[in-house]
């Protein structure tokens, strides 16, 4: 009985566990990176990320259950996708603040407004994770980053953030 159980237990277990490599590393579009860096910012307390689809699941047992048997992510995953997206972002800004074409310039704008608010869901997602000192730390190097980010270029937002 015990050798059936170690032979059809893979199976069962894969069957239902996505095994794909999602890579969240892929080169991505402006407009892509952006609209992640929005979704960052309406996250919630105790709601989680599932990179893979882009949904937001309540922290819950039936999430804890999906996340870990049928679409597989993990805490990894999801600092993994905000780490990317904040440092596409940066980027942009940099790219975008330099540039000579005016609607760059006021794409830029917008984009220093998401990260400043991109914060809030980050403190939100901080809070999801309050088990986990090593994922707590890691947002607050995050948050540090963005802080300082954001004071470096605050006179660029400043001077052009009439309107947002």
């Amino acid at each position: 009985m015990y050798q059936l159980v170690q032979l059809v237990a893979p199976i069962l277990i894969s069957a239902f566990k996505d095994t794909s490599n999602f890579n969240i590393n892929i080169m991505e579009s402006d407009k892509e990176v952006i609209s992640r860096l929005k979704f960052i910012s309406k996250i919630q307390k105790s709601e989680k990320i599932n990179v893979k689809y882009m949904i937001v699941q309540s922290d819950c047992l039936k999430t804890s259950l999906s996340r870990t048997f049928f679409n597989q992510c993990n805490r990894q995953n999801t600092l993994n996708f905000i780490r990317n997206t904040i440092k596409n972002t940066f980027e942009i800004i940099q790219k975008y603040s330099t540039s000579n074409n005016e609607s760059e310039k006021h794409v830029c704008k917008n984009i220093l407004f998401d990260l400043d608010q991109s914060q809030k869901g980050l403190v939100n997602i901080k809070s999801t994770y309050l088990d986990d000192l090593k994922v707590c730390c890691d947002i607050d190097t995050l948050l540090q980053e963005i802080d300082a980010f954001l004071s470096i270029n605050k006179e660029y937002y400043k001077t052009n953030n009439d309107g947002v």
